[in-house]
């Protein structure tokens, strides 16, 4: 009866000194929803399409390789040719978020790198339909400003590429020309 008592004494002690060892540092869990956490980079939750600044939209261009690429079939992709414009754009962008396996192959395709993982980690839904988004950024409202920055910004890549051209073009010329400098007239 004594020895139980020492050994009920003694694991009473040990566990008194574990938990004044924590009790001290600083918690390790959020208070969430009251305390949100910043995920990681390394955080990989669904899909959407990125905006990029220049343009006030996304830079789809309904190549359909992610669609392809998608093991869970779960993308689908619908676009057209905007007047004036040489590539296309996407006008339907639906993933089915209850198919994704949120493997990133989508990702890793993506010719025009638009696609990136949400920073959110709270998304939950009752029924399946709650997992169907159109993951269009809404730039329909201001679809000619949209193009015409579109425009101005290919018009922008075009003409550095003819620049890059041209000085490619004449660092080529001035080195072929040195070496004949150099040698000079052989009479």
């Amino acid at each position: 009866m004594l020895r139980q008592t020492f050994l009920g004494a003694w694991s009473l002690l040990t566990g008194m000194k574990v938990t004044l060892q924590h009790v001290f540092r600083p918690p390790l869990t959020s208070q969430y929803p009251r305390e949100r956490i910043e995920m990681t980079k390394a955080f990989r939750n669904v899909i959407a399409l990125i905006e990029i600044e220049g343009i006030g939209s996304h830079d789809c261009i309904d190549c359909g390789a992610c669609e392809r690429v998608c093991p869970s079939d779960c993308i689908y992709i619908e676009g057209e040719r905007p007047d004036g414009m040489k590539r296309r754009r996407a006008t339907k962008f639906d993933v089915d978020f209850a198919l994704c396996s949120e493997c990133g192959l989508c990702l890793d395709v993506c010719p025009t790198d638009t696609l990136g993982y949400v920073r959110e980690y709270d998304q939950a839904g009752y029924q399946r339909g709650d997992f169907l988004y159109d993951l269009m950024i809404p730039w329909r409202e201001g679809e000619p400003e949209a193009r015409d920055r579109l425009r101005a910004l290919e018009a922008e890549q075009a003409e550095a590429r003819k620049a890059a051209a041209a000085r490619r073009k004449a660092a080529a010329a001035k080195a072929k020309a040195e070496p004949a400098a150099e040698a000079g007239p052989e009479s």
